[in-house]
């Protein structure tokens, strides 16, 4: 090694990642994702003043600031508010209005799942807003959480850059749902009062996070193996209430093998139902 800049990392250093990685987050690399992994790791090495090899041992101690620096690396994703447009029309004109016509005064607790930086959140709460109106008079809670430390502490303080609330917003929306400060965006304390971020690593039992009506887990699990496929759908299954709904990506489905789950459709956009 000539110099941190230059570390190459050898096949079998590769492969010891690669388990690592997917022990930790469930995320299934291969050999060929071998570029990812260096461009996503090599700030890290520069960070930390280290080779792979320094970086392997410190990252199986698992909780290690160099562990976490490598989760958050792996696991951030692209994400912008309102994000594929389907999934908040259909939490707007179909799950809130079905879930509140029995019982107006119903608590409504929706998650959402591996939330990145937290743009999915808040656009959910910015939904809840327009369909409820007065949040300070319904019980309203929306959940999210992510593996990484980072990005739970980034997406808690609701700030954001002009490019990012300019991508899936209308000058309308930013100017309803945003206070600017000097060079960023803040979501007004309204959005904030109701939005919430923990840690969770959803591939992990819930514990006593308790029960949701509906959750948002889009865009992930396409990055499981089968089995981990498997075990997040379980999961999210154990935190949601009864005839609870699971929102998944697009290009996402859930086998029907699982048992716990009917797929349901309404104006194009599919959703999944609890099976009690």
């Amino acid at each position: 090694m000539d110099s941190i800049g230059n570390t190459v990392m050898t096949d079998g250093e590769l492969d010891q990642f690669i388990d690592h990685v997917r022990l930790e987050t469930g995320i299934n690399l291969d050999t060929s994702k071998r570029y990812l992994l260096e461009s996503r790791l090599g700030p890290i090495l520069q960070q930390f003043s280290m080779n792979y090899s320094e970086l392997l041992r410190s990252v199986v101690i698992g909780g290690s600031i160099e562990n976490q620096a490598l989760i958050s690396a792996i696991t951030t994703n692209e994400t912008y508010f309102f994000r594929d447009e389907h999934p908040f029309n259909l939490l707007k004109y179909k799950l809130i209005p079905d879930f509140l016509r029995n019982n107006q005064n119903a608590v409504v607790r929706i998650a959402s799942a591996a939330c990145s930086s937290g743009q999915e959140a808040y656009s959910i709460a910015m939904v809840l807003k327009e369909t409820l109106f007065d949040l300070t008079e319904r019980s309203v809670q929306v959940q999210a959480f992510d593996i990484s430390d980072d990005i739970v502490t980034a997406a808690s303080k609701g700030q954001y850059s002009k490019f990012e609330v300019e991508r899936g917003l209308s000058e309308e929306k930013i100017h309803r749902y945003f206070d600017c400060v000097e060079d960023r965006y803040q979501v007004k304390a309204e959005l904030c009062s109701i939005v919430s971020f923990s840690k969770q690593n959803i591939l992990k039992p819930a514990g006593m996070m308790g029960k949701y009506n509906i959750i948002f887990c889009r865009n992930v699990v396409n990055y499981f193996g089968l089995k981990d496929r498997a075990l997040l759908f379980d999961n999210l299954a154990d935190m949601l209430l009864p005839e609870g709904v699971l929102v998944i990506g697009a290009t996402e489905f859930i086998n029907d093998q699982t048992g716990n789950f009917v797929k349901k459709s309404d104006k194009g956009s599919v959703y999944y139902e609890k099976i009690d």
